[in-house]
């Protein structure tokens, strides 16, 4: 009996610690997925993005609804879109199938594996989804290149490009506050690279 309240203890715990933010594994092991936690303002609490990091093969958003978007290099593009935490091991938002071009409703959860639990709906209705693995060897493919760090001087397209010079421009104007500060690079703009549809 004591090792069932254990294990119950145990599991409760996890599920209270679960954190999402970092650099995930897609499940063929083509991209690499990095989950940044990006603050909205006081008294709310943050959300999670997640932007494509690296490719095993560079790919342009060919399928966009929005034709002025379809040219943009893949590297930088938000697919986990606004998610929230709706309870101590769950998040819900939206996800972008940049294959066929849509958004659709999605969920992530960690498992005890450290596999994040990616789920997208269509009017909740059909569903499906990956795990993803987390990545802890920084040299697992694909590997990011300098020109993926939102940082690099020497970025000059695709969505992180167009995340750098929007922040650029708002320090310029002398923008600042402490929550953004902390924030990572990636949330200075990333909601503005979201496909339209």
């Amino acid at each position: 009996m004591s090792g069932t309240i254990l294990l119950a203890a145990t599991a409760s715990a996890a599920a209270q610690t679960a954190d999402p933010v970092g650099e995930w594994l897609v499940e063929d092991g083509s991209a690499r997925i990095k989950v940044v936690s990006c603050p909205q303002g006081p008294n709310q609490p943050p959300t999670l993005w997640g932007v494509i990091w690296a490719e095993t093969s560079p790919g342009r958003d060919t399928a966009n609804p929005d034709p002025s978007m379809r040219n943009r290099p893949m590297l930088g593009v938000p697919i986990l879109i606004n998610m929230r935490q709706s309870e101590s091991n769950l998040w819900n938002g939206k996800i972008y199938d940049a294959r066929g071009g849509s958004i659709y409703d999605a969920k992530i959860s960690l498992n005890r594996k450290d596999m994040l639990e990616v789920r997208g709906c269509v009017a909740s209705i059909f569903c499906g989804g990956q795990d993803w693995r987390r990545i802890t060897d920084p040299k697992t493919p694909p590997v990011p290149t300098t020109a993926a760090t939102p940082a690099a001087p020497q970025a000059k397209s695709g969505a992180m490009a167009q995340s750098q010079q929007t922040k650029g421009a708002a320090m310029s104007k002398g923008a600042s506050s402490a929550p953004a500060a902390a924030a990572d690079p990636i949330c200075s703009n990333v909601s503005s690279l979201v496909p339209r549809t």
